[in-house]
């Protein structure tokens, strides 16, 4: 085809488009069409709507019309989770994308100027290639693959464990680029929880039943490797600190000497132990195939923040004076590991030596009955002092069960919502202040928010029971919520909200219940359950 043909079919396509220059509004388009938008100082970014009926990709395509513009788009599914985000560093005219809809809805179209620039555009919506069927995430099986601008997603499906809570982790294994994690209901398509490229993955804690889980794993706009692998929580299988093979191992009991209370024995199918260098920094691994637990002061008495798995290893931080115990940090936790269980390596001359922190204990009285010689069937109490074990507690520093996101003021749409199930161990009501109901130690959902002209931000959860609402707030204190607007359902309302990171835990307002249902996070007083 000649340069002059081209022109004419350019031409054609833009006088046959439907033009929507200057206006602010959201702008219907179809599958198939063509439309023209405009960027200005006025208007800085053009939206558009488009409704997926089924399942397929998209071809999108920004042409700039005219000289100046120097377009980039991002596109969003119907709950607002980004699926895709095309940049334009290089300052090109035109931009494309292959984005996947896995779900049928309205989705939403973005589109602005990079480095400020404005202009004229042709935005093109071709339907694309059908998707490939998901594959299926069996319990101890952990890939590591990658998603691309030639290969935009990959998809698996997790089938739900009728009695056990399974643990599924999804996260980048490139540096500075990550895609877009997504889980959704597999029946119905229901968002059930979502970590952004900002984020670079998350942790989701599959709550039991026979329900089946769709994770998609999307192209965000840079190229990036991935790693998902899935785990039965407290069971044999564990998946590897690194991408591989994960182990299905077996608990057995040998002396390893010494106190192994902190060691918990796997034996390996496979297993490539982790090297020290000793001329890296100071480093601790584990004593073979363990598992070693790491808890939150020098001392079995403290409780378990995390644990270091025998394909890991943990930067030293510092020891108490007898290096006993070791400071270290874990995935990102800091906590302190038993010097029984572990190996040292490396530079360790220079480490601090850290003062023990103080844990006091709680004191229980248990009564002992004692016949007395006189009546044989009348028993005496004598009390008999103990100590308890530290009841477990909130732990912001535990990757959330559900995800996280970064929301700036005024985004869109609002609400943004993710599902989740409330319930746990942990009774929060040693946090005072009325706050009520059984949590996990790890948050559910974390929001990185960053603050604007509104005036509240507002967290609400709409569940099927009785659930509540505690947050640790950007400004490190705790709010707590049981019923809301006259239902079971909690809110907490944030005036004047600061930017930071808000760790939300939806907890059950029975001991031993489980209540699935949505979380939202809003700026509009006008929202509630």
């Amino acid at each position: 085809m000649t340069i002059r043909k081209l022109i004419v079919v350019f031409m054609l396509i833009v006088l046959t488009a439907v033009s929507v220059t200057a206006q602010a509004d959201v702008v219907p388009v179809g599958i198939g069409e063509n439309v023209t938008g405009e960027v200005s100082a006025a208007i800085p970014v053009s939206a558009f709507s488009v409704n997926v009926p089924t399942p397929q990709t998209l071809q999108i395509q920004v042409l700039t019309i005219g000289s100046g513009l120097a377009p980039a788009f991002r596109v969003f599914d119907p709950s607002g989770v980004v699926l895709q985000s095309v940049d334009n560093s290089a300052g090109r005219s035109t931009v494309a994308g292959t984005v996947p809809i896995s779900t049928p809805g309205q989705y939403r179209i973005e589109i602005s100027g990079t480095f400020g620039t404005a202009g004229a555009f042709l935005l093109s919506i071709q339907a694309g290639e059908p998707l490939e069927a998901p594959e299926p995430l069996q319990p101890g099986e952990a890939i590591t693959s990658n998603v691309s601008d030639q290969a935009t997603r990959a998809a698996f499906t997790v089938a739900g464990n009728p009695t056990a809570f399974q643990l599924l982790t999804a996260e980048s294994r490139s540096a500075g680029a990550s895609p877009v994690f997504v889980l959704r209901d597999s029946e119905t398509g229901e968002l059930l929880g979502s970590a952004g490229a900002l984020i670079g993955g998350a942790r989701f804690r599959l709550p039991p039943g026979n329900v089946s889980f769709l994770l998609e794993v999307l192209f965000s706009g840079a190229n990036s490797d991935f790693f998902v692998c899935l785990e039965v929580e407290n069971g044999p299988i564990r998946c590897p600190a690194t991408g591989g093979t994960a182990q299905n191992v077996q608990p057995s009991a040998p002396d390893l000497g010494g106190d192994c209370g902190d060691a918990t024995l796997f034996v390996p199918t496979q297993i490539a132990f982790p090297t020290i260098n000793p001329l890296g920094p100071c480093t601790v691994a584990t004593n073979g195939g363990t598992a070693v637990n790491v808890r939150s002061g020098p001392g079995t008495t403290f409780g378990i923040v995390t644990q270091l798995s025998p394909l890991g290893t943990a930067l030293v931080l510092g020891r108490v004076p007898d290096a006993s115990w070791y400071q270290v940090t874990v995935n990102g936790v800091t906590g302190w590991v038993s010097g029984t269980v572990v190996r040292v390596g490396g530079n360790c001359a220079a480490i601090s030596i850290i003062t023990p922190p103080t844990l006091t204990p709680t004191s229980t009285t248990l009564f002992t009955l004692t016949p007395t010689s006189t009546n044989p069937a009348v028993a005496t109490a004598t009390p008999t002092a103990t100590t308890a074990a530290p009841a477990a507690t909130l732990n912001f520093n535990l990757p959330p069960n559900y995800g996280s996101t970064a929301l700036t003021s005024g985004f869109v749409p609002d609400p943004f919502q993710a599902g989740m199930t409330s319930g746990g161990s942990v009774d929060v009501s040693y946090l005072g202040g009325g706050c009520t109901g059984f949590a996990t130690s790890a948050p559910d959902f974390s929001v990185n928010y960053t603050a604007g002209a509104f005036p509240t931000l507002r967290f609400y959860f709409v569940g099927s029971g009785d659930s509540t609402m505690i947050i640790n707030g950007a400004n490190g204190q705790f709010a707590c919520n049981d019923d809301s607007f006259g239902t079971l359902n909690p809110t907490i309302d944030f005036n004047s909200p600061v930017s930071g990171r808000y760790d939300i835990w939806i907890g059950s307002f029975a001991s031993g219940s489980f209540i699935s249902g949505t979380l939202s996070v809003t700026e509009s007083t006008g929202n509630h359950p």
